[in-house]
């Protein structure tokens, strides 16, 4: 992976270059292992019950996936009495496990396929189960590490029939899962999507834009800027990192990328007034995605103070997304003004 480094208040961004990888599948006959009818899919609500943390975590990591390409044909809840998660009942079921029952892991997805030789290659059942002892509250952009909802949309990714694969990917094979923008930050990255239009297509076609503060060097996940607090000084000129992409199947020809100050922590400080400090414009292809260093000044009037640096894609609303909570992420990096 390599950055541009970038510096002024307004500017246009090339697209920085990044280690190509790509969604993966197995086949059978020379054709994708998939879904080739619409599954109805099984919540146990022993284990996720109808409220809660653990259940928005659910739908999070299915909706992910599904919003994009519409397949499932129906979202079904067991009865309190069926506790147990059956891998061979016919019932695409997902649920909450030990983690000992399932080999000390996250969470892991046990799929049914038809026999390949006479040519029924498709799947015909999947189960999930999700580590119980996981954290399954929203992340907001800077926390760095697997959760239970990160986990969620990974192992749905596996439901739909993707492996495992490297780079910017919720499908990584190495922990920790990366995160992305907004309150709700574990999602899908752009060749996650790419791969579920390919296999499934998508139901629309539209961009979604996605910043990140965190990235991938060879294949070890990191914030881009390290954590912690740097002693800055008014007038001083910095630069913060920061991933940007695009999971939409449509190219966005021009938007704008503000970077902004604020004393105030995630998730509120993705909603209340700061101090612009940057603005550019930039264009993203289908998805396209790249890392890049925005150069800033500190205001010559900004209040002595610790701030959080946030990076919000199409501040004004102009482009038509997919999903419109999840353009704005913060650094992992604080400054404190106190010169």
């Amino acid at each position: 992976m390599r950055t541009t480094q970038l510096a002024g208040i307004v500017a246009a961004l090339a697209l920085a270059g990044m280690e190509a990888e790509a969604a993966a599948w197995d086949t059978c006959n020379g054709l994708p292992v998939k879904w080739y009818a619409g599954p109805a899919v099984y919540r146990n609500r022993c284990s996720i019950p109808d409220s809660g943390n653990v259940n928005t975590a659910y739908w999070n990591g299915l909706r992910q996936w599904d919003d994009l390409s519409r397949i499932v044909s129906a979202f079904n809840v067991n009865p309190v009495t069926d506790c147990s998660l059956d891998h061979s009942d016919g019932q695409n079921e997902i649920g909450l496990c030990d983690r000992a029952a399932i080999d000390g892991n996250n969470g892991v997805t046990y799929s049914t396929v038809g026999l390949c030789f006479i040519g029924s290659n498709g799947i015909d059942e999947a189960d999930v189960c999700i580590a119980s002892d996981l954290d399954f509250t929203p992340r907001t952009g800077n926390a760095f590490g697997t959760s239970g909802r990160s986990t969620f949309v990974h192992e749905a990714g596996h439901f739909f029939g993707f492996k495992h694969e490297g780079g910017h990917s919720i499908l990584r094979t190495s922990p920790p899962h990366l995160v992305t923008g907004g309150y709700e930050s574990s999602t899908l990255w752009p060749t996650n999507a790419q791969g579920m239009n390919t296999l499934y297509g998508y139901a629309q076609s539209k961009p979604n834009l996605l910043p990140s503060s965190m990235g991938v060097v060879g294949d070890v996940a990191q914030t881009l800027d390290p954590a912690g607090t740097r002693a800055v000084c008014r007038g001083s000129a910095q630069s913060v990192k920061f991933y940007v992409g695009n999971m939409g199947n449509a190219a966005v020809s021009s938007y704008t990328l503000r970077v902004r100050l604020s004393p105030t922590a995630p998730p509120t400080g993705y909603y209340e007034s700061s101090t612009t400090v940057a603005t550019y414009n930039h264009s993203l292809g289908a998805f396209a995605e790249g890392t890049y260093s925005l150069g800033f000044t500190v205001p010559a009037g900004l209040p002595f103070n610790t701030y959080y640096i946030y990076l919000d894609m199409d501040p004004e609303g102009a482009v038509d997304e997919l999903r419109e909570n999840d353009n704005s992420t913060v650094s992992a990096m604080l400054l404190r003004v106190g010169c």
